[in-house]
């Protein structure tokens, strides 16, 4: 038989097994938040440029060295 701890004095929810977190409520702690969220950045704007740059050019290559009879 599984035992879960008891809740707090005062509180609703264990402090262990209590559930997800709501997240900030305050405005300060929403800025808090967001200035501390940070991307890998494989989706910025500027890696996406140069993705879609790479492979034009790997297309405009293929069809040259195609239109020239190198590769089939």
């Amino acid at each position: 038989m599984l035992r879960q701890k008891a809740a707090l004095k005062g509180k609703t929810r264990c402090r262990l097994h209590g559930g997800l977190s709501t997240g900030p409520r305050t405005a300060e702690g929403k800025a808090r938040a967001a200035a501390a969220h940070t991307k890998h950045g494989r989706r910025s704007a500027a890696h996406v440029e140069k993705v879609k740059y790479i492979n034009a050019e790997i297309r405009r290559i293929t069809f040259e060295l195609k239109r020239d009879g190198f590769i089939p």
